[in-house]
């Protein structure tokens, strides 16, 4: 399945293809051209770099996974993704699901003991895997057989069995690389005030926001706002506002039949002529010839 990227209104991600009946879902993510935003789920991730090379951003550093490679990443952990610089591309098999599907319920044994001394250890963001001893070589195995089994036709309990077997090795190379700590509250407490800019920009990005208006939410000063921004995310707000407008604006592009016009008003830039500015400004192309891109693709 092809990812379609949607956020709710605190920018916790709505996945795409999640059921409550079995919770898991695996999407091919072509990053090539296009940028995750940042966005947090309680969903867990085993993903697999089937081509090229992605940067994965959290709030406290940046990761690069290569072709053949795997990785983890926990529990509401903030990211964002997209082609790691100098890679011809940038494709991604993610498996995600919800812990539940391995606990089987609240408090279980598989819970306390296998699931909990990972998921609420706030110093494992994302953990890499790569190809050097029997455990990840293992790891690796089970999530190309896992990519197989969903383009052959999904099977509930073979992927659940899978998955536990899957977190088996994951706990074990944890192990190996001694994965241990906890985030500091200054840390934790610069992820939440980060979270809650997110939620407002992506909430109302598709409408005029000024700085005082984020200031006013968050309840900070503007100048301690842009400050705080710029310390997560290397950039302001503004800057932030108008990379996430047109992301959007290129998923619309691609994805549906809407006008060029329409799609400049509903991603908050107005009119047409400042839309094409600032995506060639950005792009090096304009909205119609991004779009002829993929109409043309085979």
């Amino acid at each position: 399945m092809k990812q379609t990227f949607i956020t709710d209104e605190n920018s916790v991600e709505s996945i795409e293809g999640m059921t409550y009946e079995f919770p898991y879902t695996m999407h091919e993510r072509d990053m090539t051209d296009f940028i995750v935003p940042w966005h947090w789920h309680e969903e867990v991730e085993f993903d697999y770099a089937y081509q090229g090379s992605i940067e994965i951003q959290t709030v406290q550093k940046s990761y690069t996974i290569h072709q053949g490679e795997a990785y983890f990443i926990n529990t509401n952990v903030m990211n964002t993704k997209r082609k790691a610089a100098g890679a011809a591309s940038a494709i991604e098999h993610a498996h995600l699901f919800h812990p539940i599907v391995l606990s089987g319920h609240y408090k279980s044994i598989f819970e306390t003991r296998y699931l909990n001394p990972v998921l609420k250890n706030q110093s494992i963001e994302i953990l890499i895997i790569r190809e050097q001893d029997k455990v990840s070589k293992d790891f690796l195995r089970i999530l190309r057989k896992l990519t197989q089994i969903q383009q052959e036709g999904s099977d509930a309990f073979r992927i659940r069995n899978l998955l536990s077997d899957a977190w088996l090795d994951l706990l074990t190379i944890i192990e190996n690389q001694k994965q241990t700590g906890e985030m500091t509250s200054s840390k934790m407490y610069l992820q939440n005030r980060a979270r809650s800019m997110l939620s407002y920009l992506h909430t109302h990005y598709d409408q005029k926001i000024t700085m005082e208006d984020l200031a006013y939410e968050i309840g900070l000063s503007t100048k301690e706002c842009s400050r705080s921004f710029k310390s997560v995310f290397q950039k302001t707000p503004q800057e932030y506002l108008t990379e996430y407008r047109l992301e959007q604006a290129k998923r619309l592009l691609r994805d549906t039949d809407s006008s060029i016009t329409e799609i400049s008003y509903e991603t908050g830039f107005g009119s047409s002529a400042y839309f094409g500015k600032i995506f060639r400004q950005y792009t090096s192309q304009t909205p119609k010839e991004y779009r002829k891109k993929f109409q043309d693709a085979p």
